[in-house]
């Protein structure tokens, strides 16, 4: 039979990492979005909700990054079994470009977008995955670890 998987110490460290995110994109669109544009972020013509309707749907967006980091951090275990924040970094360059491209599909359709912000978006998404990724697998008992304890109780007994 197959070992067991461990939720709910992979959900303790993978939730906070990826409220973390959420907040630190939160940060970036509302203090580095306006320096990087000027004035002009979002364009005042950029087919945008209105703030209101926006806070409404706040909670969704919130359950989407938890929703989205925390795959991003189960497919590391599962994508990488040995670990490192070598590995952990270049899942979060795969795991951001993946995230992002659907912005490069919206750029396609949307008016006032342009290559600037567009490139923005996936430098910062890349980036946030990253950081994601080396937090978790920081903060995430190491495979090394693992291993030992679950062979401990296994000579305890013998």
């Amino acid at each position: 039979m197959g070992k067991q998987f461990g939720w709910t110490r992979f959900l303790v460290v993978a939730l906070p990492v990826s409220i973390l995110t959420f907040v630190l994109d939160v940060v970036f669109h509302k203090t580095l979005g306006p320096v990087l544009f000027g004035d002009s972020y979002p364009a005042a013509d950029y087919p945008q909700r209105p703030l209101s309707e926006i806070m409404d749907l706040f909670p969704f967006l919130f359950f989407t990054y938890l929703l989205q980091l925390t795959m991003l951090c189960f497919l590391f275990l599962r994508l990488y079994p040995g670990r490192g924040l070598g590995k952990a970094a270049w899942w979060g360059i795969w795991g951001g470009l993946f995230v992002v491209i659907p912005n490069m599909q919206f750029f396609v359709a949307v008016a006032h977008t342009t290559w600037t912000m567009l490139i923005i978006q996936m430098v910062e998404a890349i980036a946030l995955c990253v950081l994601a990724t080396c937090v978790f697998e920081v903060s995430y008992r190491p495979k090394a670890a693992a291993d030992a304890e679950e062979k401990a109780p296994a000579e305890v007994a013998a």
